[in-house]
């Protein structure tokens, strides 16, 4: 079985900030960008019912706590690890910024999905790396 804890306080160690930041050529502001990483993820009852997928910043360490993430966390509600049936981290990511100024900023971030694959697999943790993804199957 999966270590899905493992999974993600490996990639949340590893992702711990974008590997580069690029500020889009549509914007006309600047406002400095807050966001250290992305992902998308559902349970086994959301594909049973409806194919939701959540989407957030990965938990922080302090957040993933023995059976489940933490209720309140980057997550928004507890999530029991033994519910969550597929994780996805995108290479790349959009980040627009609130401006007080009212222009518009839009950062883009890209992860370093092949430095986590490579830390995944000294964890001997199962995932696919994708040309767009990393991700953790658990179907």
């Amino acid at each position: 079985m999966i270590d899905v804890r493992n999974f993600l306080l490996t990639a949340t160690r590893h992702l711990s900030r974008p590997a580069r930041s690029s500020l889009s050529e549509h914007c006309n502001g600047n406002a400095p960008h807050r966001m250290r990483s992305w992902s998308c993820w559902t349970t086994f009852g959301r594909l049973e019912c409806d194919t939701v997928y959540w989407s957030a910043e990965l938990p922080w360490e302090s957040e993933l706590h023995e059976t489940s993430v933490a209720d309140g966390s980057c997550w928004g509600q507890p999530f029991r690890y033994r519910e969550i049936a597929h994780v996805i981290i995108p290479r790349t990511f959009l980040e627009e910024p609130w401006s007080a100024d009212g222009t518009f900023t839009q950062w883009e971030h890209e992860q370093d999905i092949e430095g986590l694959s490579k830390a995944l697999d000294l964890e001997g943790i199962n995932h696919n790396l994708l040309q767009f993804c990393l991700e953790l199957k658990l179907y």
